[in-house]
């Protein structure tokens, strides 16, 4: 198990887990693209929409999770962390298994970083 420091900003303690590469304002065209985290197969972004941040996941396919919204920018980069450490487990190639812990895993970020309250349902019930 990985030990990080809790005087490191989350941003470092992101760019500190094994497979994670973050890229600085990935497109010069789009100034709120603050980052491009990149883990693996698994690619999330933290984005700057006036004073407030938000941060996805990109599951395929152009469908974005939220992870946070409304936010500052430490905590934007907090839940990036936080949603995978959950997933780390996870396969990242497809299997709609993974999409369904994948999405829970998002829901729940969201919920604890965003204060939204936010109901997961399997895509199987839907």
């Amino acid at each position: 198990m990985a030990h990080f420091p809790i005087d490191q900003s989350s941003r470092d303690r992101l760019a500190a887990m094994p497979g994670v590469t973050i890229i600085d304002h990935p497109s010069p065209h789009h100034p709120g693209d603050i980052a491009l985290v990149l883990a693996g197969l698994r690619c999330c972004e933290v984005i700057a929409d006036g004073a407030a941040f938000r941060a996805a996941y990109h599951l395929r396919y152009g469908e974005w999770l939220p992870l946070a919204e409304e936010v500052g920018e430490d905590a934007a980069f907090a839940a990036v962390f936080a949603f995978l450490t959950l997933v780390v487990a996870v396969p990242p190639h497809y299997a709609a298994a993974h999409d369904a812990t994948e999405r829970k895993a998002a829901a729940e970020v969201l919920a604890a970083f965003s204060g939204i309250s936010v109901t997961f349902t399997p895509a199987a019930a839907a």
